[in-house]
């Protein structure tokens, strides 16, 4: 995905890329983000893209980082507890986030 691209993205997918970098962050070793490695026109995460264009507010953007990747491990972690036929989609975790509940 090219920055033009990333900018034209709803608020909607611009909190999932959020969430994704967030999520992975502990365990990227050899990447700094989604988008590798940084170069001279854009940083190696999409949420530093993010936060530099103001596509996000730098609050919106701390929120997702500070409370979602812990949230949505407990919500896995739940989830892995019940059996198939009861377990909670994703998406309804996904709904919550997108309300701001977590």
């Amino acid at each position: 995905m090219k920055p033009d691209e990333v900018r034209s993205l709803s608020r909607h997918w611009l909190r999932i890329i959020v969430l994704i970098e967030a999520r992975a962050a502990p365990r990227l070793r050899t990447v700094e983000g989604l988008w590798r490695r940084s170069t001279t026109k854009r940083p190696g995460k999409m949420t530093d893209f993010i936060r530099t264009e103001g596509l996000l507010s730098d609050q919106e953007i701390d929120g997702i980082i500070a409370a979602a990747p812990s949230s949505l491990v407990r919500f896995q972690e739940v989830a892995a507890r019940v059996s198939l036929a009861e377990r909670p989609e994703l998406g309804t975790w996904l709904e919550q986030f997108h309300r701001g509940i977590l």
